[in-house]
């Protein structure tokens, strides 16, 4: 029975990954210290669902032609080399009975940055096309610090790459969460194998569910994203980074179960949004 609700969970965080050009550890990493899980238990098998959910994503963005080769393979090799150095970071935080705090703070203070750029107006358009001279530097950098996110927090690195692509490198919007996710993929595998190698006793099996659900849910995320606008994308991109960011303080205020509720009320919801798209486009 657990093995079917985490191929479902999978599949239904896959879903939003496809949807938004994240890897899905952004719900799982706090969805599983709610639950009690170890900081790096949590970790590797978000990991893991973000690995399965990037690759199905990757191939959809391929297919749909809206990511760039180039700057996802400058950004993801950048991310594999700062996973692998703050990996042995995650494991001495959890010798020393830091990481949930850390983790927690990292969470609150990002998410709600990125939640109030996605929700804030707008002084002028985006291009309309993606950028062709996107600075090296810059998208080193920013793999860099995705990397090394998504090895301390467990997550793909894409809720903060999108966001640094839309704002530092100017991507539009479809642009920016297309070569975010395939960027990601080479981050998150730099980060399983960091994980690995450093003999983690993760419940792999576990993980290994969670990837089927996303292969399931993340291909049909993404072929939602063209029948949305771009404000609406944004908007909800926004509000998602909100109530993450939400959940997890009244998780450190010592309420994870209505934290959880957070969490399921906001996935509930677009995914009525998106069954109605779907059956009103049919």
């Amino acid at each position: 029975m657990m093995y079917i609700s985490f191929i479902l969970l999978g599949a239904t965080i896959g879903i939003l990954s496809g949807f938004f050009g994240i890897g899905g550890g952004i719900i799982l990493t706090p969805l599983l210290l709610i639950l009690g899980y170890e900081a790096s238990t949590a970790i590797v098998l978000s990991l893991l669902l973000t690995l399965g959910s990037t690759v199905t994503g990757t191939l959809s963005h391929l297919r749909l032609k809206t990511f760039r080769f180039r700057d996802a393979g400058i950004i993801g090799l950048s991310g594999i080399i700062g996973s692998a150095l703050i990996t042995p970071v995650v494991f001495w935080l959890e010798r020393h009975a830091g990481a949930d705090v850390v983790l927690s703070s990292l969470y609150i203070f990002l998410l709600i940055g990125f939640s109030i750029q996605f929700l804030r107006p707008r002084s002028k358009e985006r291009p309309s096309f993606p950028v062709h001279d996107a600075s090296v530097v810059k998208l080193a950098v920013i793999g860099l610090a995705a990397g090394i996110l998504s090895s301390l927090m467990g997550v793909s690195g894409g809720f903060l790459l999108t966001p640094l692509l839309l704002g530092w490198v100017r991507f539009p919007l479809k642009q920016a969460i297309g070569t975010s996710i395939a960027s990601a993929t080479l981050i998150v595998l730099g980060g399983v194998t960091s994980y690995v190698a450093s003999g983690t006793s993760a419940p792999l099996s576990l993980g290994i569910a969670l990837i089927i659900g996303a292969f399931i849910g993340s291909p049909l995320g993404a072929s939602l994203l063209h029948r949305f606008n771009e404000p609406f994308v944004q908007k909800t991109l926004g509000i998602f980074y909100g109530v993450v960011a939400l959940s997890v303080i009244v998780k450190v205020f010592g309420l994870p179960y209505l934290s959880l509720v957070l969490l399921a009320l906001f996935t509930l919801s677009l995914l009525s949004v998106f069954g109605y798209r779907i059956l009103k486009t049919a």
